[in-house]
């Protein structure tokens, strides 16, 4: 394949070490096998050399455009008071526009592919000509996620969360028409936007895990009447999953197995996450340098979201680790996997505390759901066939 692909990315996608990262990190390796790509990506936490030079492999151009501190907050604050959306405003950079508009002076793209809604803008002039090929990777419909928030919350955020949805799912609407193709990460996002937004332009193109690096290891010892909970802990729907657990589940499992552990594994733990550690049986890592010491190690893998948008990539890889995982209902919304087969269903306390003493109290019903669980993985969520629909591009 010949030609020239611009990507913009709304974090840097490099290391590969929460869900949005690892979408945009595999994106952008599967489209750099095929042709030549610049990269253009927002950061909103300082860049490694190490990053960059990862980076640098596989794209032809590329600029990291500082983007953090709280004058994003207040951009995004006054873009809400203009009728706009705040996630308009966050990540608003005039520095990526100059970039862009330097770039495609000299350069003439093929296509331009944008992750998220949030950096569609810089698909559109000026940052690029007008006669280009856009493609927006939403991953998730955002405007839903919002919705959601405002459900769970309390006045005035309710109204908050309420005004940016909808305005967001007017700005989705908007991109369904200027854009040739929209992406999303399930059949069921792909469904919920067509539902508000009936369009032929919008496809599901799932999440994939490197069922290699994440495959089972024999030999790993499993910590008996342990479970493990993953994922970046300043995120809102992880920090209330977690929360919740240890409310309202793990105390009659503690009353249960006096041994028991919960490890909340993942970095940027807030002070609400990081309190947990004074309950009985909790620990808190923070940032780790590898998950799969954390996730082989355990009994089960926990996923109690209560709010989550596409496939989640922490119930792929707990999967893909030959883990047995209980997951709510929620993130089971955008995967094939049958409950009680290839994972187990909890969505009450009574139902979370039932599934995990059933694990806990049975090494045959670990192994099956673990066995069966890397199968399904494997068959269903490698990232060359996840990607394939790229080749368009």
């Amino acid at each position: 394949m010949t030609g020239r692909i611009l990507f913009v990315t709304h974090r840097v996608p490099f290391p590969p070490d929460r869900g949005d990262r690892i979408r945009t990190w595999n994106v952008l390796k599967f489209l750099a096998g095929r042709t030549a790509v610049d990269l253009a990506c927002l950061a909103d936490e300082p860049a490694s050399e190490a990053t960059l030079q990862e980076l640098r492999k596989v794209t032809n151009q590329l600029a990291v455009v500082p983007h953090s501190g709280r004058g994003r907050y207040v951009r995004g604050a006054f873009s809400m008071l203009r009728g706009r959306t705040m996630t308009e405003g966050l990540f608003e950079s005039p520095a990526l526009t100059s970039v862009l508009r330097a770039w495609s002076r000299q350069t003439t793209y093929d296509a331009v592919l944008a992750s998220s809604s949030g950096v569609a803008r810089y698909l559109f002039p000026p940052c690029v000509s007008a006669d280009t090929k856009r493609w927006v990777d939403l991953i998730d419909v955002d405007s839903q996620k919002w919705l959601d928030y405002a459900k769970a919350a309390g006045f005035p955020m309710s109204l908050v969360y309420r005004t940016e949805g909808r305005r967001l799912r007017n700005v989705e609407c908007g991109l369904a028409v200027t854009c040739d193709r929209l992406l999303v990460v399930s059949d069921a996002e792909r469904d919920l936007f067509r539902a508000f937004c009936p369009t032929d332009r919008i496809a599901a193109v799932s999440n994939g895990v490197d069922s290699t690096y994440f495959a089972p290891q024999p030999g790993t010892t499993v910590e008996a009447h342990s479970c493990v909970f993953v994922g970046v802990m300043n995120y809102k729907p992880n920090v209330a999953a977690a929360i919740w657990f240890a409310q309202n589940v793990w105390p009659q499992i503690r009353q249960r197995y006096s041994d028991a552990k919960f490890y909340v594994v993942g970095k940027s733990p807030t002070p609400e996450v990081r309190a947990l550690q004074a309950v009985d049986g909790i620990e808190v890592t923070g940032s780790v340098p590898d998950v799969r010491p954390w996730l082989m190690r355990a009994t089960c893998a926990v996923v109690p979201l209560q709010i989550a948008r596409g496939v989640q990539n922490k119930v792929l890889e707990a999967m893909a680790c030959g883990r047995p995982v209980i997951c709510s209902p929620e993130p089971l919304k955008g995967l094939t996997a049958e409950p009680g087969v290839h994972l187990l269903r909890a969505d009450s306390a009574v139902e979370w505390i039932a599934a995990l003493s059933a694990v806990f109290d049975n090494r045959q019903m670990q192994h099956d759901f673990g066995a069966a669980a890397a199968k399904w993985v494997q068959q269903h969520h490698s990232w060359s066939s996840a990607l394939a629909m790229l080749n368009q591009l």
